[in-house]
């Protein structure tokens, strides 16, 4: 049975309406500290002190506060996902692509706006890892599965693809008639 720490609760609160409306991340840390010496493991605090460190670029900050809070049982999309971005980050793009996969099965299919964010990073990390036609394959796959905004959003985004796509087909074709 867990027990709730009111004044952790109070402090998170705190930060988090600082940290997202007042948008004062010096402040919103001390408070989330406070709640933190008040409930180390306060999961609410431990993701917002995540989500500042990747704010602040404090990548392998905010990764040891993801993974922290994935080894203590919360393996949830945003989690998972967040520790893939922070590999990504940081160049590990082998341990981002598997925290993807992960990733990909805490996201249902009626959740777009993850499924959108998670199929860019797959095909940024692709694209990272020179799997250009896993990439392509990728991104043709999120354009039939994603909401037509997000699809549109995509598409514009990795408008290039097609254009390179175009070319291995061309050079293909050369290749035969030789």
């Amino acid at each position: 049975m867990s027990v709730i720490n009111f004044l952790a609760e109070k402090y998170y609160k705190i930060a988090y309406d600082t940290f997202f409306y007042i948008e004062d991340n010096k402040k919103a840390k001390k408070y989330v500290s406070y709640a933190l010496d008040l409930c180390p493991t306060h999961v609410k605090s431990l993701r917002l002190k995540g989500s500042i460190f990747l704010l602040e670029d404090k990548i392998d900050s905010s990764l040891e506060i993801w993974e922290r809070l994935y080894n203590g049982g919360v393996d949830d999309f945003e989690v998972v996902s967040k520790i893939a971005y922070c590999y990504f980050q940081k160049g590990e793009y082998k341990s981002a692509l598997d925290f993807c996969e992960k990733s990909a099965l805490r996201v249902g299919l009626d959740e777009s706006e993850k499924m959108y964010s998670l199929y860019r990073l797959k095909i940024d990390l692709l694209l990272s890892l020179n799997k250009v036609k896993s990439a392509l394959k990728l991104f043709k796959n999120a354009l039939k599965m994603l909401n037509s905004s997000d699809a549109y959003e995509l598409k514009n985004r990795y408008s290039y693809l097609n254009s390179y796509f175009g070319g291995v087909i061309d050079i293909k074709s050369i290749k035969r008639a030789f």
